[in-house]
């Protein structure tokens, strides 16, 4: 089941599809991003078999059908290590992601100091996504049910930082 990730806040229709494909036997779909004109500059961070397409769909739209660690490592790529220079390493989602939170925080102080709403915002939102993994890798949840909540976690985060850099 593909994860749904949005990640502009921008409404104006798609124009632009990239799809990736596995390189395997079949080709498998493994992401399809859409964007609008003013976007195009983001499917160049999305390798793969790129066309133009009637106005449809929501800038921004994506669909992202591969594994779970695959799917982390692409938050962390697109939009965590840029913004806060933290990394996976070791595949240890929850050490990234509360790295990334204690960023955040450090750099946007607590609800009653937050330098900007949007940014706190996205603090939170990392640092629910953190929690939820730390809960996973403790057993506490189903892998299943705890992976398909860490990435819905992280989707809103992407999409809230996404607003604040307005995108």
């Amino acid at each position: 089941m593909p994860v749904l990730r949005q990640l502009t806040a921008c409404s104006a229709p798609a124009t632009q599809v990239v799809e990736g494909r596995s390189r395997e036997k079949g080709r498998a779909l493994q992401y399809r991003v859409e964007v609008c004109v003013r976007h195009r500059w983001l499917a160049q961070h999305w390798p793969g078999r790129c066309t133009k397409r009637e106005p449809g769909g929501r800038c921004g739209t994506m669909a992202d059908h591969r594994a779970y660690l695959q799917v982390v490592q692409s938050h962390v790529d697109t939009w965590i290590l840029p913004l806060t220079a933290q990394d996976l390493h070791d595949d240890n989602v929850a050490a990234a992601l509360r790295a990334a939170h204690q960023w955040m925080e450090d750099a946007y102080g607590s609800p009653a100091t937050a330098r900007g709403d949007l940014w706190y915002a996205v603090a939170a939102a990392l640092g629910h996504a953190a929690w939820l993994a730390e809960a996973l890798a403790a057993g506490l949840t189903a892998r299943e049910e705890g992976e398909r909540q860490v990435l819905a976690a992280l989707s809103a985060a992407e999409l809230i930082a996404g607003t604040a850099c307005g995108r």
